[in-house]
Order: structure tokens, then sequence, then C-alpha cells
């Protein structure tokens, strides 16, 4: 039997992947923020307690890691928050 929903029932239905990944994104956003968060929080007690003249090469090495992946996961928070945006406005255009 064919499909006789109406235009706007399918515009409803479109909506709801859409609004989908949207939860989601805005879910991983949110991870990704706190991760960076507490990261820097370890990478500033790391760079701060632990005196340089005690600092082994793996150490100087392990500070300087966190502090880079701190910026990359950062930048993915950004990142992440564009594609929110962009997904808010398709699920703004496609509700009734």
């Amino acid at each position: 039997m064919p499909n006789r929903q109406s235009p706007e029932g399918r515009e409803g239905q479109e909506a709801l992947p859409v609004q989908h990944a949207l939860d989601q994104s805005k879910d991983v956003k949110q991870a990704v923020e706190q991760a960076a968060d507490e990261l820097a929080v370890v990478h500033a007690v790391l760079d701060k307690e632990v005196a340089e003249a005690e600092r082994s090469e793996e150490v100087d090495r392990a500070i300087a890691q966190t502090d880079r992946i701190e910026k990359k996961l950062s930048a993915s928070a950004e990142t992440l928050e564009r594609v929110v945006e962009t997904l808010d406005a398709e699920v703004r255009k496609k509700s009734p």
C-alpha cells in the first residue's frame, strides 16, 4: 500500500534523523569540552607542580603532549559547535 502521508508528515519524519544527529552532536560536544577542560587541569598541575630541574625528558614530553592534545580537543569542540548550529538550523527548517 503506498504511503499517503501529507508532505508535512514526511517533513516531520525527515527531521527525526536530523534531530537525533543534533542531540548526539550536542552530547559529543559537551564530552569533548569536558575532556579538554580536564586535560588542561592535568597540564597545569604537571607544569606547575613538577619542578623544571626535576623533570625528565619524558615528563617534559608528556607536559608538551597534554598541551597539544588539549588544543586539539578545544578545536574539535569548536568544530562540533558549528555542526550543532547547522543541524539546529536544519531541524528548525523542517519543523512545522
